[in-house]
């Protein structure tokens, strides 16, 4: 179908008077990514107490340029320490409670021995990217008064072994012990305590994809051992396993990373999320009073806050309610709600070079307040 001359005629019509009075034709997106770097720049000078960017003749010759840089990279380094800091998980102690079995299968283990099969299970809180600081088999002092009782009635040196048992390699249906560690119990000496080094045998267990632990107790003794003349040793209030744990700084990163991406809008997402523009001050016209970094990818939260979607507290849950209630409440927005800093080595007004630290200047995270 062919267009009408009237319609032609009123097309060249509003074409030539975009022309005439200036009006450049270009995307809203492109539009809308000057009028942010306009308040980008405007934002950065009134930061610094700049009206406009100094004005540079002389620059610093390399060695100066040279320390400083190095005071910037240390400044750099400062800041990234104190937020690994803040992101290093605490420690956490686990305790676990065996499942006791006596053993009456015989091993190579020397000794006139009393055996005991002991199963640890995996807890919620006890996954792969868990580092051990810190593994102990504790016996109680009710069981270490029975062994002292008992060990001073022995003729032979009493001792406390345990074992890390392991299907035979040789796929034979046998099973191999790994001595963990070893203690002699004093008779001469009340412990309140003792304790098993099983460091070994917990990480390598916590860093597979085993359910159970299977460590093998064994108390060598030449006479019958009972833990209060009247019944045998129990788990629960004989021994239990106490892990000391931290998080694996890679593995914190790696999901910090993944919970940063994760901010980012997706195609065609509408819902409060996070925008990037990277911004280069040489392209900007900065570089001759910018010295590092050379661009900046300044980040912005946009988009709509439905019901309960990235609530910053309980007052933006509150605040949506009553919005929808009656409508003169505004509806929340969506807001940053953590930034990462930056270190900005710029030229001042005196026009020295010096570096200024942006607490809140990348957003890091979006959510509705």
């Amino acid at each position: 179908m062919q267009s009408s001359p009237w319609k032609v005629r009123c097309a060249t019509l509003c074409f030539t008077l975009l022309s005439i009075t200036g009006v450049k034709l270009r995307p809203l997106g492109e539009q809308e990514k000057m009028i942010q770097l306009e308040a980008v720049k405007k934002s950065i000078l009134d930061r610094l107490g700049l009206h406009r960017p100094p004005v540079i003749r002389e620059k610093m010759d390399k060695d100066e340029m040279r320390k400083i840089y190095w005071l910037y990279q240390e400044k750099l380094m400062e800041l990234r320490g104190n937020i690994s800091m803040e992101e290093t998980p605490k420690r956490r102690v686990h305790i676990l409670t065996p499942k006791l079995e006596r053993s009456t299968k015989k091993c190579g283990i020397p000794g006139n021995s009393h055996r005991y099969n002991l199963i640890f299970s995996r807890t919620q809180t006890i996954h792969q990217q868990l580092s051990v600081m810190r593994a102990e088999l504790k016996l109680c002092k009710d069981v270490l008064a029975a062994l002292k009782s008992a060990a001073a009635n022995s003729t032979s040196k009493a001792m406390v072994n345990i074992y890390k048992v392991t299907e035979s390699i040789h796929g034979n249906g046998e099973q191999e012990y790994k001595l963990l560690d070893s203690k002699s119990i004093d008779k001469d000496i009340l412990a309140l305590n003792m304790t098993l080094n099983v460091d070994t045998a917990v990480q390598q267990w916590i860093a597979s994809s085993e359910k159970c632990l299977r460590l093998e107790l064994v108390i060598i003794l030449n006479i019958p051992f009972v833990s209060d003349g009247r019944k045998q040793m129990r788990a629960d209030d004989a021994l239990v396993l106490e892990v000391e744990t931290q998080e694996q700084a890679h593995s914190k990163t790696r999901r910090a990373r993944s919970l940063s991406v994760d901010e980012d809008c997706k195609k065609s997402e509408k819902k409060c999320c996070r925008k990037s523009l990277l911004v280069s001050f040489e392209q900007i016209g900065w570089s001759d009073w910018i010295v590092h970094p050379s661009t900046y990818e300044m980040r912005f939260c946009d988009g709509s806050c439905p019901h309960n979607y990235k609530p910053a507290s309980m007052h933006a849950q509150i605040k949506y309610r009553m919005h929808h209630i009656n409508g003169e409440t505004p509806a929340p927005c969506c807001v940053p709600g953590s930034y990462d800093p930056m270190v900005l080595m710029h030229y001042n007004s005196e026009r020295k070079l010096v570096f200024t630290v942006f607490d809140d200047m990348i957003v890091k995270k979006c959510h509705c307040a």
